[in-house]
């Protein structure tokens, strides 16, 4: 991408270069419109294809990163991998991996408490991991699955947890009848609902919207990421479980042939993996630009929200009027100069 708008910038000075008013070749003035209105089209015209380029260039990543899991899991069934061996490996691995990254967030919370500052608390995630957390704990009554169940009661009591540390912290150490009554009646009535009334295909229904708004709910801070080129609020420690985690039971769901877990740890992977994206981006090691997301917020060019080529010929003109400017005052100054020895 460097090397293309590399190569796009000499096209753009040859462009400003000349006018309908300039035929000579000569730069007309920044500030006069026809340069202006010039220079815009000429941006919009280069910026059109590289964004279409960085669009492809991201679904082609976020497919090769689905294409390894399938080849792991083709290599399995034609046995090229042994098939058991990694059924009862990922068996054991998976719950491992997912009590991992429910233990991940602990030291976030931990120094949000004895700071007293709760803004960069993921609160959003710690709720819909708490949802998913029941139904999977429903689900692996139903099922009868004691992998299941104490995974998820275990993430479930974690999130209990976390969210007991944003509410501490809130509330200043108050209102604790109130949240521990709310708490039990949900948890309890929801549990006993998704357990024993609900049909299974519909529970596995709500385990993939549930999780899809899981692995979405960082992404609402997506457009101010982008816009000020800050991953803070994408924690990377909390990210790579989550990618690691949802490989993992993707894998597995794939070997033993569960839909209900293969849909919601897919499509978790995948918003994991581009989360990824977004920290690598902002931390300038993606070989591709992934601000034309940006056009999706609306007023994309804002807050440095612009592409390479965009930004460089931006800074461009700054200096280009600079420049202007400081030469109108030398001659205003030799002008005044020459009239006073007169």
């Amino acid at each position: 991408m460097k090397l293309l708008s590399g190569c796009v910038r000499p096209l753009i000075g040859a462009a400003v270069a000349w006018s309908p008013n300039n035929p000579g070749g000569s730069s007309p003035k920044v500030g006069s419109p026809a340069g202006l209105a010039l220079r815009r089209v000429v941006l919009a015209l280069i910026a059109a294809p590289l964004r279409l380029v960085d669009a492809v260039l991201t679904f082609v990543a976020l497919s090769f990163a689905a294409s390894v899991l399938w080849v792991i899991a083709y290599m399995c069934q034609v046995g090229y991998l042994d098939r058991d061996a990694m059924t009862i490996s990922l068996s054991l691995a998976c719950p491992l991996i997912t009590i991992a990254s429910y233990v991940t967030p602990a030291p976030m919370v931990m120094q949000a408490v004895r700071r007293m500052r709760a803004q960069n608390l993921p609160l959003a995630v710690f709720k819909s991991q708490a949802i998913c957390n029941v139904l999977g704990i429903s689900y692996g009554l139903q099922i009868h699955n004691a992998a299941v169940l104490l995974t998820n009661m275990f993430g479930l009591a974690c999130q209990i947890t976390f969210l007991t540390g944003h509410h501490y912290i809130r509330t200043a150490n108050q209102e604790w009848f109130w949240f521990s009554t709310k708490f039990a009646v949900m948890l309890n009535s929801s549990i006993y609902f998704f357990a024993r009334v609900l049909p299974i295909n519909l529970l596995g229904q709500a385990i993939t919207i549930f999780n899809i708004i899981l692995y979405s709910s960082p992404l609402i801070q997506l457009g101010g990421a982008l816009r000020r080129r800050d991953s803070s609020s994408f924690p990377l420690g909390m990210t790579s479980m989550s990618v690691a985690n949802n490989a993992a039971w993707t894998v597995y769901a794939l070997l033993i042939e569960d839909i209900v877990v293969l849909l919601p740890s897919i499509l978790g992977y995948e918003l994991s993996f581009f989360q990824v994206l977004v920290i690598l981006w902002c931390r300038g090691l993606l070989p591709f630009d992934l601000s034309y997301l940006l056009i999706f917020y609306g007023n994309h060019n804002r807050d440095g929200g612009g592409s390479e080529v965009e930004e460089d010929t931006e800074q461009q003109l700054q200096m280009d009027e600079d420049t202007d400017s400081v030469t109108e005052e030398v001659e205003m100054q030799s002008s005044d100069s020459i009239k006073s020895l007169l």
